[in-house]
């Protein structure tokens, strides 16, 4: 599936936390997601296709997590660094076998909420 998509679009779109956080570039979700052609990226990845570039670039483990714990909303998902996810309301935490996993299944499962979110804003 990834194979539709250059390793280079993969990297923008792991990118998207850093860069809509105050340590990275400071833009926001939508502008951030809308740079990474994210919507039009999204059908053609599968979290499994995340995996290897975060563990090409570990920073990406470091940046999400962050990322997750600097939300200041009461919505979408969260990761830990115990490498679980969960919905911020509502779902029980999902253990994943490695951090790189756990990443690359929350970096899908919040970018979708965003994306969502944005979509019946508009």
């Amino acid at each position: 599936m990834a194979s539709e998509l250059s390793g280079d679009q993969i990297l923008a779109i792991l990118r998207i936390g850093h860069d809509s956080s105050m340590r990275g570039v400071g833009m926001s979700l939508r502008d951030a997601l809308a740079k990474a052609n994210y919507a039009a990226a999204r059908p053609h990845l599968r979290a499994e296709d995340l995996v290897p570039f975060i563990e090409a670039h570990p920073d990406f483990v470091k940046q999400w997590i962050l990322f997750s714990e600097d939300k200041k909303t009461d919505s979408g998902w969260y990761l830990t660094r115990e490498s679980e996810i969960g919905k911020v309301f509502g779902s029980k935490k999902e253990k994943f076998a490695s951090q790189e996993a756990a990443v690359a299944e929350y970096v899908l499962r919040e970018l979708d909420f965003w994306l969502d979110v944005g979509r019946r804003a508009s």
